[in-house]
């Protein structure tokens, strides 16, 4: 029963994550695994100082919420004075579209 040990990978293999902020998407290299089983505030923060901090600098951040959408996940933090959308999503789903609906 090889298939079975490959089966969690298959499973998300047709999910991303993408980060939008500023209006604009850019995909995240990150473990889907740490973003669909984060289930507390605590967890939302350390999983962006592990995976976004870097990729786009800032020096504050909070977060707002996260929430499971269809077709994903969505994580909602504050970060200097901006809005950023952390949305683990279907290939097939715009993730744009669904964060403009949290970030208002």
């Amino acid at each position: 029963m090889i298939f079975l040990k490959n089966l969690p990978e298959a499973e998300t293999s047709f999910l991303r994550a993408t980060i939008v902020y500023k209006n604009k998407e850019k995909p995240l290299v990150c473990d889907i695994y740490d973003l669909l089983e984060c289930e507390s505030s605590e967890c939302a923060l350390e999983l962006f100082d592990l995976y976004i901090q870097e990729e786009i600098g800032v020096t504050k951040r909070s977060l707002i919420g996260f929430n499971d959408v269809r077709g994903g996940k969505i994580f909602i933090y504050k970060v200097d004075d901006e809005v950023l959308c952390l949305c683990i999503h279907r290939v097939d789903i715009n993730c744009l579209s669904i964060c403009r609906d949290y970030m208002k």
